[in-house]
């Protein structure tokens, strides 16, 4: 029961450590499936085992074309995010984008191959979730500056 599909999503799987169905980083996928997560509570990493307590009914295949027109609207929707938020920062200067930058949630950024985004959200410690005019990237960055 995946939340997020991705590499550094959560997930809900069987934490063969703590014995419970609980919250999960995914750490390794290979295709579509998750192969490999981290417990958010226990913090050991072991091979993903689907949740004893919620049974994940068979979706039916989508044809290519709902494919196709689900995307569409999907990105048509993170444009008009990206459209908010940089009107809503558009007097903010954009931070050019590099791996050891530090960032913030909010902070805008010029990436050299995405372009200007918008920081969405801060994934602890050193991600952050990118919104784009046409995508929403998963980015690394220095982490929360030292004091």
């Amino acid at each position: 029961m995946a939340r997020t599909s991705s590499v550094a999503g959560e997930t809900l799987s069987y934490c063969t450590s703590c014995k419970m169905d609980l919250n999960h980083v995914i750490v390794a996928m290979k295709g579509d499936k998750v192969i490999k997560v981290q417990c958010l509570t226990c913090k050991k990493e072991h091979a993903f085992r689907p949740a004893k307590g919620a049974t994940e009914p068979q979706a039916p295949k989508a044809s290519k074309a709902k494919k196709a027109a689900s995307e569409d609207t999907e990105n048509h929707s993170i444009e008009i995010e990206w459209e908010k938020l940089m009107s809503a920062h558009r007097d903010l200067p954009g931070k050019p984008y590099s791996t050891k930058g530090h960032f913030t949630l909010g902070d805008k950024l010029n990436h050299p191959t995405f372009g200007d985004g918008i920081v969405g959200k801060l994934i602890y410690p050193n991600k952050l979730e990118v919104i784009f005019r046409h995508d929403v990237k998963v980015l690394i960055h220095g982490g929360t500056p030292q004091l």
